[in-house]
């Protein structure tokens, strides 16, 4: 629903923008169009992409579905659950390769 009011956002914003742009400013028609269907594609990405209640009732049904799993929109909960990777081992000054604890778990080494 919310892409729906994202469309029906951009097209109000960008028909009106477009035929100020041409009959006031003078400006081409393809000019007016491409520029009025730029602002129309940014006002459709912030309104399209806003939560409604739909989202919040899916939220809520992730929670009672997987109560150990993070949810989905909690992003600081979803990094926090991640488990911690070490980094590969940096050459030395000569160039040589990384120490013998960075080892891949196919046996090769990290270079």
């Amino acid at each position: 629903m919310q892409r729906v009011r994202g469309v029906l956002a951009g097209s109000v914003i960008a028909v009106p923008l477009a035929a100020w742009l041409v009959l006031w400013l003078h400006s081409g028609l393809e000019l007016g169009a491409v520029l009025a269907g730029i602002v129309g594609l940014a006002v459709f990405a912030v309104v399209g992409s806003r939560s409604d209640a739909h989202d919040l009732a899916a939220d809520v049904a992730w929670r009672l579905a997987a109560a150990d799993m993070p949810p989905a929109s909690d992003r600081s909960a979803m990094e926090a659950a991640q488990a911690d990777m070490p980094a590969p081992g940096k050459p030395d000054r000569d160039g040589n390769a990384a120490p013998s604890s960075a080892v891949k778990s196919g046996g090769s080494k990290v270079a």
